[in-house]
């Protein structure tokens, strides 16, 4: 069977727009499965409408995996939505990658060059080097891109030597935006880029305030790693070999704070939002859909269950995950004016449910220490401070906190924290949860320092280490209807 290629399309695949005519300008850090099903779909869209000068520079930071695999096809791969039906779409929108350990010099001609408008990012939570929620200046690849701006290990280094280059080409202004799942991810863009400039080139600080705007975006798709079984459909579909298809479900959103400097990209055309006030729909999203996604991957786990739809195929932990977020989390949650919180909780749920989505709950819990600090712990503390309910909160804590001992023991466990986590375990006699929590950096949060709320968390670990997941949460639930 052929390799996908512009030379080699299946019959019924064919592109709207020339790529040959593409211009990259944008910039594109971390081209995995999420951003190829998310932001590089908005962009496809664009040039599929005649705006051709907004394709894709990809940047992987870390291996060459993905580069490999997409050169040999042009870039073009295949996007499978999954839902009631299944339908396949050629995304021509990705013009080139840059692997960024290979040629770093490359990776930061190409934010330098005029022709890039917008610098995106989707590195996940821990690409942020951030501790408790702030960029930890300790870190390694921080404390080497102070050193040194010549081969950047961080985001923030390859920023910061892109605007040095830039200021001193007196070029064009552009936007850095975030597309990750964080709070405030375009502050600790700023932040990061403000500490590098601050050490090598304090005089482009000026020139950086009135030429680069840092901005944040909520997105929003749900898409499962990519395997054997998804090749195998794009290549009974097509008639051709995709090396690296991928998937989502049908739902997706992209909204953009509307903070630009130099051309903004038109993706409202394409179904996007600008809005002045991105903080609400961060907030909503990542304490109710993350913090709900985090909640089903451990409860799941602890379950036996392979996927998150399949976890919520058990009614106690679809009860629990409910009342987590509508009794816990949403009265501490800043909502959208004219969003409705109950009906964004049961979307998200139906969605969760979609059987035709293959997504693990073990990817779901990779980095699970980092994901945390932003989807539950501001919750947990704005909850106490209001005096409103927490108990679903602790018992996701506690369940959290099996995940953890049991994914270590099983050798199941993907995160920064792994080792950190297995010398606790080496040295804990007593119920570990609060080590553990210190570590993922709850100790900077109030509710660690909350006696009443800790020991709750205690005694939920020690009923799932006793009773196993299935009957501390018939307990619980139980005791909470009692209550």
């Amino acid at each position: 069977m052929n390799r996908l290629s512009s030379n080699n399309l299946p019959e019924e695949a064919s592109l709207s727009y020339d790529k040959t005519k593409v211009t990259a300008g944008i910039v594109h850090f971390g081209v995995g499965n999420f951003h190829r099903t998310h932001q590089a779909i908005y962009c496809d869209k664009l040039l599929s409408k005649g705006e051709t000068e907004w394709g894709i520079t990809g940047v992987s930071m870390r291996s060459p995996g993905i580069r490999n695999a997409l050169a040999p096809q042009d870039f073009l791969y295949t996007q499978i939505t999954l839902g009631t039906d299944t339908t396949f779409r050629l995304v021509g929108a990705i013009q080139e990658i840059l692997v960024a350990p290979e040629n770093p010099a490359a990776v930061i001609d190409a934010v330098a060059d005029n022709q890039t408008q917008l610098v995106t990012t989707t590195i996940t939570e821990k690409g942020y080097c951030l501790s408790s929620g702030e960029l930890d200046s300790q870190h390694p690849g921080i404390i080497q891109d102070l050193g040194s701006l010549e081969q950047p290990q961080t985001i923030y280094g390859y920023l910061a030597a892109a605007i040095i280059k830039r200021c001193q080409n007196n070029g064009t202004p552009f936007t850095v935006l975030c597309c990750d799942n964080m709070q405030g991810g375009g502050d600790h863009l700023k932040e990061g880029v403000r500490l590098l400039l601050q050490a090598h080139a304090s005089e482009s600080q000026q020139w950086t305030k009135e030429n680069v705007a840092f901005s944040s975006s909520m997105v929003d798709r749900v898409s499962p790693a990519t395997d054997e079984n998804l090749k195998q459909q794009v290549a009974n579909h097509w008639g051709v070999i995709d090396e690296w298809p991928v998937a989502a479900e049908p739902f997706s959103q992209w909204v953009i704070e509307d903070n630009f400097a130099g051309q903004r990209a038109p993706f409202d055309k394409v179904d996007a939002q600008f809005v002045g006030d991105i903080a609400p729909y961060e907030q909503m999203k990542l304490r109710c859909l993350n913090a709900g996604h985090s909640m089903i991957s451990s409860l799941g786990y602890l379950a036996g269950d392979r996927t998150i739809h399949e976890a919520l195929s058990r009614p106690s932990i679809l009860h629990f995950v409910r009342q987590a977020l509508v009794m816990n989390v949403l009265p501490a949650t800043q909502i959208p004016t004219g969003s409705d919180g109950m009906a964004y909780i049961q979307q998200l749920l139906d969605r969760f449910q979609n059987s035709a989505l293959p997504y693990t709950v073990l990817q779901v819990g990779s980095d699970s220490s980092q994901k945390i600090q932003q989807r539950w712990f501001p919750s947990i503390d704005d909850a106490l401070n209001q005096g409103s309910d927490t108990s679903c909160l602790a018992f996701a804590l506690a369940a959290w906190t099996r995940y953890i001992v049991d994914a270590l023991d099983r050798e199941d466990l993907n995160d920064p924290l792994k080792i950190e986590f297995s010398e606790v375990m080496q040295r804990t006699i007593e119920t570990p949860a609060r080590p553990i929590l210190a570590l993922a950096g709850a100790d900077k949060f109030h509710f660690f320092h909350t006696p009443d709320f800790l020991t709750g968390v205690k005694d939920y670990y020690r009923a799932i280490s006793t009773l196993g997941i299935e009957g501390a949460l018939a307990n619980f639930l139980e005791s909470e209807r009692e209550n």
